[in-house]
């Protein structure tokens, strides 16, 4: 029971811990005590909130619910039923129509925009903390300049193969580039609504680019904890970085970046396999 309560927990804070849905919901509920709002409602909307909150922590139904999301989401996703969605919308409409009520009293009026202020400056931002925007800021920055260096012929189309913090930057910077693979790749629940899967040969491809910029080697051994989308490579296996480049230059690929990390020695033998030019650019190795 405890390990139970422990995940339902951690799973709504996940949800909420980094914008202001979690201090509305409280402020909605402190106002629900502090005022008997709507004649009656109150005790519907806390109702709800108890219901539903129950429905989240109950293995069971928590099971349920995941599904009814499409089954793409993690557990933490199911929160957003509580009270996240219907029980702050209508404790925000109590709340107005406790507001219409004031008539000419505007120490209640003062009251409420006291509230409304602390939502402000009490709760943080609406989305993700200050410190993940400026960090991916300073990303797509990087990414912008690595783009800029890849362009050599205008008239030419280029499909790139990357690490992922360039792959998921280099859409948004530039739409005219395509890539061997997208977000989706790596992010499930982006599929929820997609019918086209990617070929086995390309999950082997994002998995061995994970792996190489971890490892700093060509060639990389498949760790049994691998968790990636589709089915992975055989735990234990090696997966070869000159034969992965080789696949992925027949896939349509015509600049491919890899991990700064791989060693010189690697590189240059990677260069006489291929027989390719490669140079350093933004802390990564270009092949050309």
């Amino acid at each position: 029971m405890g390990e139970l309560l422990k995940n339902a927990f951690l799973g709504f804070r996940a949800m909420n811990g980094q914008g202001k849905l979690f201090a509305i919901l409280f402020l909605v509920l402190l106002l629900c005590f502090l005022w008997k709002l709507g004649e009656g409602k109150q005790k519907e909307l806390l109702s709800y909130g108890g219901v539903a909150t129950v429905l989240c922590i109950c293995p069971a139904t928590a099971v349920l619910l995941m599904l009814w999301q499409t089954k793409f989401y993690d557990y933490e996703f199911v929160w957003t039923i509580v009270p996240l969605t219907a029980l702050i919308s209508c404790g925000i409409v109590l709340v107005l129509e406790r507001l219409l009520s004031f008539g000419d009293k505007p120490k209640q009026k003062l009251l409420l925009a006291f509230f409304a202020l602390a939502i402000l400056l009490l709760c943080g931002r609406l989305g993700n903390p200050k410190w993940t925007v400026t960090n991916v800021s300073a990303q797509r920055k990087e990414v912008s300049a690595v783009l800029q260096s890849l362009k050599t012929d205008e008239a030419q189309t280029i499909c790139l193969w990357a690490p992922k913090k360039v792959m998921e930057h280099a859409r948004s910077l530039d739409g005219g580039i395509t890539l061997l693979y997208g977000r989706n790749m790596y992010q499930e629940h982006l599929n929820a609504y997609s019918y086209e899967e990617y070929s086995q040969e390309q999950r082997d491809l994002y998995v061995w680019m994970s792996l190489a910029e971890g490892y700093g080697t060509l060639d990389v051994p498949v760790p049994a904890d691998l968790d990636v989308v589709g089915e992975a490579p055989e735990a234990g296996s090696t997966m070869e970085g000159i034969s992965c480049i080789k696949k992925a230059l027949e896939l349509g690929v015509n600049r491919v970046l890899l991990p700064g990390s791989i060693s010189e020695e690697s590189i240059k033998e990677l260069e006489q396999a291929l027989g390719v030019k490669t140079e350093k650019l933004e802390g990564y190795w270009l092949l050309r």
